[in-house]
């Protein structure tokens, strides 16, 4: 890789946020002859120099991918609770729920987030605002358009088609009355703060933070909670809870030398078949969630929180180490801490019904019964007895002892209400 096409990757990088490896620095070749086929990666530095902000908005545009459709990961979508969202709205004083979509692209996820409003909320004009934010201007400019092709449509139903869309021969337009729901703006996700002066009640950030590194990882999941109202809810992408695991095991393959015996294949995260082999090498940070959760199990509290530490810094996106992180931190009778991880475990898996269990023991310590109570409902909603994704940490509990406990303190908290 030459030295100039780094630094290109470095201004994009310092600019976006968005991290090119060596693997990508074709494709960043390619991005340069798109804004112009007589670019280098020389020629762009200097062009970038004198031309400034216009040459860099293009090239961001090329490098971005803004593949997306209407109800993507509908499942996710679906654990909005709206008229709750609506109620945390009124008990601040506002009668508008307000939605933050980060990273919005062309507009589809904006635009379904309004119709599913719509639909929960039984309103054609539900109390509904949505700022929805790109740092690409030429996207946004697509996005306000609000007109898609077929391809953008395969998962909308019938009934919605002819209630929020204007289908004719080539594709389709967003129904005025959704349009006008949602304000785009240009955004930086990496370097601005959060867009206006009030908080949001849901901030939408899917399947972004794959494009970043682990610390601005940290630093854009920080800046989004800022911008979050005191009981808003943060929804980030399926994408993004594998990337981080996935960074993590690439950089463990490249330290790891090659031994000639074939190895055991790789496992899933959290999925340890008993009939297969340990790994002759264990993993950094002293065995991962499996340890940590033995450390905690033991009594171990301080050691799980340092454990636990270690994990989030190479994954800031592991719903599992969040999660025992909070069991620790109550454990050692920090519940606002614990409240605080397990929230980012919801962040991360908003249908983690376990956190959000343990999220209602939590806000029970603060002595906050109505964030108790909430936090109990959401667990009951989403605990699935059918769900792997948490295999290292249901494989202790019983989800059906679960469930009845949350039965039990929602009856005692309404009780003591």
């Amino acid at each position: 890789m030459s030295g100039a096409l780094e630094r290109v990757a470095a201004l994009v990088r310092d600019e976006s946020g968005m991290v090119l490896g060596e693997s990508q620095m074709p494709a960043l070749e390619a991005a340069l002859r798109r804004v112009d086929p007589e670019l280098d990666a020389a020629t762009f530095l200097r062009a970038a120099t004198s031309d400034g902000r216009a040459l860099l908005d293009r090239l961001i545009d090329e490098v971005t991918i803004n593949e997306t459709f209407f109800f993507r990961q509908r499942r996710e979508l679906d654990a909005i609770d709206w008229p709750r969202l609506l109620e945390a709205a009124q008990a601040h004083g506002r009668d508008t729920i307000r939605v933050w979509v980060a990273a919005c692209s062309s507009g589809e996820e904006a635009y379904t987030l309004a119709m599913l409003a719509s639909e929960a909320l039984a309103s054609a004009q539900p109390p509904l605002s949505i700022v929805a934010t790109d740092i690409s201007p030429a996207i946004l400019e697509q996005a306000r358009r609000a007109r898609y092709g077929k391809r953008a449509l395969r998962l909308v139903g019938a009934d919605l088609r002819r209630r929020y869309l204007v289908e004719d021969s080539t594709g389709v337009e967003v129904a005025p009355g959704i349009r006008e729901l949602v304000e785009f703006k240009r955004h930086n996700l990496v370097a601005d703060p959060p867009p206006g002066a009030a908080a949001f009640d849901l901030i939408a950030c899917r399947n972004v933070l794959i494009y970043f590194d682990g610390d601005t990882v940290e630093q854009v999941i920080a800046s989004l909670e800022r911008g979050l109202a005191p009981r808003g809810m943060l929804l980030l992408g399926a994408a993004d809870r594998l990337c981080g695991s996935a960074r993590r095991l690439a950089k463990i393959d490249r330290q790891r030398p090659r031994p000639t015996p074939a190895r055991t294949p790789r496992r899933p995260l959290g999925r340890e078949p008993a009939e297969l082999p340990p790994p002759a090498e264990p993993p950094p940070a002293a065995g991962g969630i499996h340890a940590a959760l033995a450390a905690a199990n033991s009594g171990s509290l301080e050691e799980t929180l340092a454990m636990t530490e270690r994990l989030l810094r190479e994954d800031p996106l592991d719903a599992n180490a969040h999660f025992v992180r909070g069991l620790a931190e109550l454990g050692v009778d920090d519940p606002d801490s614990a409240a605080a991880s397990l929230r980012r475990a919801l962040y991360v898996d908003p249908a983690f019904g376990l956190a959000a269990f343990q999220l209602g023991r939590a806000h029970e310590r603060r002595r906050d019964v109505a964030a108790a109570a909430r936090a109990y409902e959401q667990a009951l909603q989403t605990l699935e007895p059918g769900d792997g994704r948490h295999d290292a940490i249901l494989d202790q509990v019983d989800l059906g002892d679960v469930a009845s406990a949350c039965v039990m303190r929602l009856k005692a908290l309404r009780g003591a209400a």
